[in-house]
């Protein structure tokens, strides 16, 4: 069984580097980071009805100064990719994408998502890559500082960059 990440590791990153405001349709995977969110107050989290929603959002409240993380599943990025494409690349607008690998399976975690039997799971990366986003895998504890990364290219590149947080995250 893979080790997960305990919630408090993903939130802490965040809130060290400013990434208080949390756009989310919300995703099984990171219900952990959710919950522990909710309960902190330096978050203001806005859900919304659907991802395409959600990269709206998170495109207004950058424009507005803040910095924005985007909590979705891996089907939810693949609903939203032409509103991800014009608010994130075609416009420049950095944001921090944590997508929750659903359905992937555990013997997967820590292996090639692309040899996942999963569609929703294998097709992640190759789609990430056709449209240019950086990405980084978050499958245990010892991924934790690709968040860092993701959030640097965000900014480098001024456009999204994901993290795929591929287990479920652990309860504290």
């Amino acid at each position: 069984m893979p080790a997960s990440i305990p919630a408090t590791a993903i939130v802490e990153r965040l809130d060290a580097r400013g990434f208080h405001k949390i756009v989310t349709v919300p995703d099984f995977v990171q219900l952990s980071v959710h919950d522990l969110i909710d309960r902190t107050p330096r978050f203001q989290v806005v859900r919304c009805s659907d991802e395409n929603q959600a990269i709206h959002v998170a495109g207004g409240l950058h424009i507005g100064g803040h910095k924005v993380a985007v909590l979705i599943q891996n089907q939810g990025l693949l609903n939203c990719l032409n509103s991800l494409r014009a608010v994130g690349l075609d416009a420049g607008l950095p944001m921090l994408l944590m997508i929750g690998q659903f359905g992937r399976e555990f013997a997967n975690v820590g292996n090639d998502p692309a040899r996942s039997q999963r569609r929703v799971v294998n097709l992640v990366e190759p789609v990430l890559d056709v449209m240019g986003i950086d990405h980084w895998r978050l499958d245990g504890p010892q991924d934790l500082p690709n968040i860092d990364t993701a959030i640097d290219s965000c900014a480098a590149r001024s456009g999204p960059a994901a993290v795929l947080i591929g287990h479920y995250t652990a309860w504290n």
